[in-house]
């Protein structure tokens, strides 16, 4: 076990918290799908035994919530009814709601999903020719309050339950099944995933068993603006899920302004992080960029990203500034990022790719379509999906 000597990174303080714990006040029934690995078939069998159910039960539960994905109670046709409705009355299922879909042209999927208490958190599906792309919230709304991101402008709400974010993997798995291939599942959405680590943990448990979500640990990956300690026990944990940090910027006077979680842990605690996960792994990282022209482009910049990927088994991901209107930023054409693209190429000595822009006509990029329904911003940005 690696140990870094670092900050603790902010927490929510507990009058927030207290959200969380609400739920229980609101359906005080246990969330089925929080359960993690093998405590939902420990659960199960105790409830079922109690109740001289026999024991195929369980399986025939499990196969319903993980194989067959079902929305409710009422679909697991294979339970008598009477039993259906005694599970409806002990266990909460599902997590969350679909409250809009929106499709975009480019067959881009963004999903709002409404919570128990009322809160309202995000997903997009992004298709291709051999395997989908699933982006998840981890919070509803972000602490961190990254100066070009839309979700930040909601504050920090909660964090999201294992089911809550399960649940959107597994009801995104429904609605691609006809497709016949996998999909990539990216902690990109809503939130920062490693301040809600302990629920993290367990949701990817259950994200890389075959038993259950059968994602597979090389088709996930988590994003991430900086935590170190987490980011050294992601590396720990689950060293065949993948890592990428939004860097956005390699100069911490810059990163002070656009990621301001950079204050608390300064480039030089990112990076030793970094390179602690990439010995723990063996793995190549991905450094996000988020391209602002005339902000993060200069000279400086690429020399500082130069210096800080030295060591690292990296490659830089540049990605298209998604303007919301009145933003702060100006998006750069095709042909300015290409142009970043090459000069990096030639200065920094690690590979450099730009990230597709995605469902721009869907309002794609991260908390823009809760925004769209009546969020409250205090600044505009966002990031491409």
């Amino acid at each position: 076990m690696h140990e870094l000597k670092i900050t603790p990174p902010p927490t929510p303080d507990t009058g927030r918290d207290r959200r969380l714990a609400r739920l229980g006040a609101l359906d005080p029934r246990p969330e089925l799908l929080s359960f993690g690995p093998d405590r939902i078939e420990a659960a199960l069998v105790e409830w079922v035994s109690a109740r001289g159910e026999p024991a195929y039960r369980v399986g025939q539960i499990v196969d319903w919530v993980y194989r067959r994905r079902v929305e409710g109670w009422e679909a697991m046709t294979t339970l008598p009814k009477g039993l259906r409705e005694t599970l409806a009355g002990a266990f909460r299922f599902p997590s969350i709601a679909l409250e809009e879909l929106r499709r975009s042209e480019d067959g881009t999927e963004k999903v709002l999903w409404t919570l128990l208490d009322g809160e309202a958190i995000e997903s997009v599906m992004i298709p291709s020719d051999d395997r989908d792309t699933f982006c998840v919230s981890s919070q509803a709304g972000c602490a961190l309050a990254c100066a070009f991101c839309a979700t930040g402008m909601f504050g920090y709400r909660r964090n999201l339950t294992v089911g809550e974010i399960v649940d959107q993997v597994r009801r995104l798995q429904k609605s691609r099944e006809d497709v016949g291939h996998g999909a990539n599942v990216v902690f990109m959405g809503m939130g920062e995933p490693l301040l809600n680590w302990e629920n993290l943990r367990v949701a990817l448990a259950l994200l890389v068993d075959e038993r259950y979500l059968d994602v597979g640990a090389r088709r996930i990956t988590v994003s991430t603006v900086g935590v170190p300690d987490k980011i050294v026990a992601l590396g720990d944990e689950f060293p065949q899920i993948r890592l990428a940090v939004s860097l956005h910027a390699a100069i911490d006077e810059l990163r002070d302004r656009i990621v301001p979680i950079n204050r608390r842990h300064p480039l030089r605690q990112l990076l030793a992080a970094c390179r602690l996960w990439c010995e723990a792994t063996g793995k190549r990282m991905t450094f996000e960029y988020l391209h602002l022209p005339g902000v993060n482009d200069r000279p400086e910049d690429v020399a500082a990203l130069a210096h800080a990927v030295e060591g690292l088994s990296v490659q830089v991901n540049l990605m298209r500034y998604n303007p919301i209107p009145g933003a702060d930023f100006r998006r750069p054409s095709v042909t300015e990022t290409e142009r970043f693209r090459d000069k990096l190429r030639r200065e920094i000595g690690a590979p450099v790719t730009i990230r597709r822009s995605r469902g721009l006509d869907i309002e794609g990029a991260c908390g823009q379509l809760r925004l769209a329904r009546g969020g409250t911003a205090v600044r505009r940005g966002g990031a491409d999906a």
